[in-house]
């Protein structure tokens, strides 16, 4: 298994809110703990509200604008924002914008989590 890995080596596949790239996981360097992506929410997109159990979530953003919501809150976010979900909240993210992406690195734990939409 690899243990480095170029981000722009990496290609980009396509879910239903943009796209994503698998750094770090089970998948790709054989980590158990761990999964690392770099997504790209497209303008106007929404990751639907939904939860993952047993993993916890952290969001770092590296560009554009969105929102960060759970049933309790909701923030605007931006570069530099960090999210962090805990396991069994309901969350969802979006990008407010029209033209611009929202690109962020999510980080998760334990990789191998269900997600259940709500």
């Amino acid at each position: 298994m690899k243990r480095a890995v170029q981000v722009d080596d990496v290609e980009f596949y396509k879910v239903d809110w943009g796209l994503t790239k698998n750094l770090v996981g089970p998948e790709s360097m054989g980590s158990e703990k761990l999964k690392v992506n770099i997504t790209e929410y497209l303008p106007g997109y929404k990751h639907k509200l939904h939860v993952h159990p047993t993993q916890e979530e952290v969001i770092y953003v590296l560009s554009g604008t969105g929102v960060s919501e759970t049933d309790s809150d909701r923030m605007e976010i931006g570069p530099g924002s960090v999210v962090f979900i805990p396991a069994g909240v309901r969350h969802a993210t979006s990008n407010l914008s029209d033209s611009e992406s929202l690109k962020a690195i999510i980080i998760k734990s334990p990789p191998g989590d269900e997600e259940v939409r709500m």
